[in-house]
């Protein structure tokens, strides 16, 4: 499994020792992470706002000064409408605001931090994540949008823009499809060219030269990629067996 987790605590010290603690974990078990780290509420909700990176999980600091951890909370829920973002309240004191069960932390660990009780956050964030529907998040100018992973039959460059194909029709935002490729081959995935994407699932028909997918639109495989694309698909062919 591939974690994208956040840190955003004021105290540096406790940054890095949170982040040492999830590298260690990482190294002796089977997930791969990435970690971001952030030294105060308003550049994380700026971060999130600006490139909406999909974390999974974000290790959040309550006290911090102007904007503090009950806040930005509320802004990933309510004005980022993020739900699926594991958030694990870290706090210097035993006193919890009511507030914060509004905003369905799944954890609060306290200051002095120990390394189990982050290893066992780590441990729920997975487990609930492996059962949620994965989505995939885009951003059209100032609204935020969800896709299951499930319905999306593939990606196509669009100029400065991505197309989504989806059971549903289809859409365009603001991206790379470089980018798209990148995130999404652990879920899947196979990059066709450099301006398609296609999920593994909806491809009814595969040959050297092209794929079927299961709505009957074909694409071609450049001969550039064609020992590339076989790859990918023997691999995805291997999950599935």
């Amino acid at each position: 499994m591939n974690l994208k987790i956040a840190i955003c605590d004021d105290d540096k010290v406790i940054c890095s020792q949170i982040e040492n603690m999830i590298l260690r974990y990482a190294n002796t078990s089977s997930f791969h992470v990435t970690i971001n780290i952030f030294y105060d509420g308003s550049s994380f909700i700026d971060h999130v706002q600006g490139e909406y990176d999909n974390y999974d999980l974000i290790y959040l600091d309550i006290e911090m000064d102007e904007l503090n951890g009950v806040d930005v909370g509320i802004a990933i829920r309510s004005e980022l409408r993020d739900h699926k973002i594991q958030i694990v309240y870290v706090s210097g004191t035993g006193q919890y605001d009511r507030q914060l069960f509004d905003v369905q932390p799944l954890l609060f660990i306290p200051k002095p931090i120990e390394e189990s009780k982050l290893v066992k956050s780590i441990d729920l964030a997975i487990e609930k994540l492996e059962v949620m529907p994965k989505l995939y998040h885009y951003k059209k100018r100032k609204e935020y949008f969800n896709v299951r992973m499930e319905d999306i039959i593939y990606f196509e460059n669009s100029g400065r823009n991505v197309k989504v194909t989806t059971f549903d029709g289809t859409d365009k935002f603001v991206g790379n499809i470089k980018d798209v490729g990148k995130e999404l081959q652990p879920y899947g995935f196979i990059k066709i060219s450099q301006s398609v994407v296609v999920n593994y699932l909806f491809v009814s028909k595969y040959s050297r030269e092209e794929i079927i997918l299961i709505n009957k639109e074909k694409i071609s495989i450049p001969k550039n990629k064609r020992n590339e694309v076989k790859e990918q698909f023997l691999r995805e062919s291997d999950k599935h067996l």
